[in-house]
């Protein structure tokens, strides 16, 4: 396995911007295992794959990245199965069940509208999962960046997660993601209907930008069962605007290593999309030297720098980081 090295840039932000608010006990509540031969094609449909730190992302593995990331504090996490277009999700779903250490694990298994609901239960059955992960390249919309909810997980799938009490990891499609009047018309319902389901809205909701947010978060219900993960994001107002409209015991914390936050660079805003960016792509004849962290830690600077203009306590940031997760995951 490949050592994964930090520069002094990584190695500076995590001192002064990062480790002071991290307490001893961490939960990662998004984050993907990856193992290249359920992927057909893998390094062609990411090429970032060819580097050993982005291939095989075993147990193993991804305990050396939170190490490695996080010296001070013991991590665990919810792995979730990588999907990938084309990928094996049955193998995928048997590796998580056959691998994943319980103990203050949990892992959460591949879904598609393409699986029955009858194989989908006995899955359930027989692998014991904390919860279930749609994608939207599964969906079977041509386009499917305009797939809404139930077009990435049926309405009976739900039905499932919801009689075995299980956890739904929603990564929502549309270009504005949960500022969407149909993404938030049916989270708003599907809480409703199926109270025994959680549904956790990645990505803040897929808000990667404030006024995302901003709308969104005026619109859409509170519930019980409904939380957003951090992952990924790298915009401080998108936190300012969920740390001060919303429950904060409902918060959890995610990085979604290891491909979406593992290089070395950040998500930016352009307009009124995003997309990520990395060292290489910024660099310019006789300007400023780059040196580029993760954006896994740009997401946690951004969380933080956040969090003060919000008034966070300490209790505040060990729920997000913690308590929250324990809570929900019954650890």
């Amino acid at each position: 396995m490949k050592t994964l090295e930090l520069t002094q840039t990584d190695k500076f932000i995590y001192q002064n911007e990062i480790k002071p608010y991290l307490p001893k006990r961490i939960f990662d509540a998004h984050t993907h295992i990856q193992i290249p031969r359920y992927h057909p094609n893998l390094e062609q449909l990411m090429p970032i794959t060819k580097d050993p730190l982005f291939n095989m992302i075993d147990m193993e593995t991804m305990n050396h990245w939170w190490e490695s990331l996080f010296p001070d504090s013991k991590v665990n996490g919810l792995l979730l199965g990588m999907p990938t277009k084309g990928c094996d999700i049955n193998g995928v779903n048997r590796y998580l069940a056959d691998n994943i250490d319980r103990g203050m694990n949990r892992y959460s298994i591949l879904v598609s509208p393409d699986m029955s609901d009858s194989e989908l239960e006995k899955q359930i059955n027989d692998l014991k999962p904390a919860g279930l992960k749609p994608y939207m390249c599964f969906s079977k919309l041509k386009n499917y960046n305009e797939s809404g909810i139930c077009d990435l997980i049926p309405e009976s799938q739900i039905a499932l997660a919801d009689k075995y009490h299980l956890k739904i990891t929603l990564h929502v499609a549309k270009p504005r993601g949960m500022a969407d009047d149909n993404n938030i018309s049916e989270i708003n319902r599907l809480t409703k209907k199926y109270p025994d389901c959680d549904f956790i809205l990645a990505h803040c909701g897929r808000c990667f930008i404030s006024p995302n947010m901003e709308y969104a978060i005026k619109r859409i219900e509170p519930a019980d069962n409904l939380y957003f993960d951090t992952s990924a994001v790298c915009d401080t107002g998108v936190f300012l605007y969920l740390f001060n409209g919303f429950d904060r015991r409902k918060l959890l914390f995610g990085t979604d290593l290891v491909m979406a936050t593992g290089f070395r660079g950040t998500y930016l805003r352009m307009g009124m999309s995003w997309d990520w960016y990395c060292e290489d792509a910024v660099k310019r004849p006789n300007g400023m030297e780059i040196k580029a962290t993760f954006a896994a830690y740009e997401n946690l600077c951004a969380t933080f720098c956040a969090a003060k203009f919000s008034n966070f306590t300490p209790d505040d940031y060990n729920n997000i980081l913690y308590n929250n997760s324990a809570a929900l995951f019954g650890l």
